[in-house]
């Protein structure tokens, strides 16, 4: 799999974030072909949601588990 380097085009440094409309080091305009499509981003935005949504049914999950197995060690509390 090739990746490609997205670099903003004139000051030539990797673009940090392909959400933004402009540079974040020398603030020049990101032409649309490097940035994410408005597609694109509601995609990644739902994958970050369910992913964060799992991660706290982890975390419950283990907090659940922690309480139980509290409540095994020590029944008279």
């Amino acid at each position: 799999m090739m990746h490609m380097k997205y670099q903003c085009p004139t000051c030539q440094r990797v673009l940090y974030s392909r959400r933004l409309k402009h540079c974040g080091f020398c603030g020049a305009p990101i032409p649309d072909g490097l940035r994410f499509t408005p597609e694109e981003t509601a995609a990644i935005d739902q994958q970050m949601s369910e992913l964060e949504k799992q991660h706290k049914q982890r975390e419950r999950d283990i907090e659940e588990e922690e309480a139980a197995r509290r409540k095994a060690i020590r029944p008279h509390l």
